[in-house]
């Protein structure tokens, strides 16, 4: 009898565990199911701030790089170098061919301006934002007054695929 009570003393033991172990998968799965019903809730919110972000400045669906080449120039104190990459992005496929067409002087305008950089206006990056909207007006005054295309501004960004200086 005594085997008998000492069994039954480990299977009480055993179903103690077993109820133990399903409150605490009930929990976790409660927590797991109110987490997820939270979030989705958070998901419908966020398409309403990408629409107020997209306001601002929408992204091109299919923009259009127009690589101008490697320039190395020299700085304005003769010391150093500055070797940059720099890639258009267009707006307008009209646009990158008139651009294509007259590669030349884009990038004469680009070398032109490069070479009045010195070593303090290369090293902020307020003055390289800065050449970049130069550097997009200068270009700019290559299109025609009445272009072909819908964009009277197809010029969106200047890239620098690298910027050393030397």
């Amino acid at each position: 009898m005594a085997d008998e009570e000492g069994g039954g003393g480990g299977g009480g033991k055993k179903k103690m565990m077993i109820i133990i172990v399903a409150v605490v998968l009930l929990l976790v799965i409660g927590i797991v199911v109110f987490i997820l019903m939270s979030g989705g809730e958070e998901e419908e919110e966020l398409p309403e701030v990408e629409q107020q972000v997209t306001n601002v400045a929408e992204p091109l669906a299919a923009p259009i790089f127009l690589p101008l080449d490697s320039f190395v120039v020299n700085l304005k104190d003769g010391r150093r170098f500055l070797k940059t990459s720099i890639q258009l992005m267009l707006s307008e496929p009209g646009a990158s061919a008139y651009l294509t067409m007259r590669l030349i002087e884009v990038k004469d305008i680009v070398l032109s301006e490069l070479q009045e950089l010195s070593v303090e206006d290369v090293k902020q990056s307020d003055s390289r934002e800065a050449l970049k909207q130069r550097l997009i007006s200068a270009i700019s005054q290559l299109f025609p007054s009445k272009p072909e295309w819908e964009d009277p501004e197809p010029i969106k960004k200047v890239l620098f695929e690298e910027f050393v200086i030397q």
